[in-house]
């Protein structure tokens, strides 16, 4: 299956249980704090790549998928063993909370403004 199926293939699974739900665009995007352009775009598989698992996370959460979505992906998209590059401490701390926790977007950037504090507060200390 090429790359475009793929993508074409989750977006009617996003796009299936959204109206299953009886949701609009709007609706999803309020939930998932993911834009309608990106959700739409999703839908219609006109995606380059998949989503960054944050986003999938987001829109499992909306959408009311346990963990569906992220075996969907794994499931489709085929990983290529590429140079990763090098996320920044607070990309790589959003997408652990994301995936790995029941936080909603909204929590996540709380907890990161939250240690970002505790980061100056410790230099403030260091003087």
């Amino acid at each position: 299956m090429d790359k475009q199926t793929q993508l074409e293939k989750f977006g009617t699974v996003l796009k299936q249980r959204r109206i299953a739900l009886n949701l609009s665009l709007r609706d999803v995007e309020k939930l998932s704090n993911v834009s309608a352009a990106l959700i739409t775009k999703l839908e219609n598989g006109k995606m380059a790549n998949f989503p960054k698992p944050i986003t999938i996370k987001q829109l499992s959460n909306a959408l009311k998928f346990n963990d569906e979505l992220f075996v969907l992906a794994d499931i489709l998209f085929e990983q290529k063993q590429e140079k990763k590059l090098e996320n920044s401490f607070e990309e790589d701390l959003r997408e652990l909370l994301a995936t790995k926790t029941t936080l909603n977007s909204e929590n996540i950037t709380q907890v990161l403004y939250f240690i970002s504090g505790l980061e100056k507060l410790q230099k403030i200390e260091s003087l």
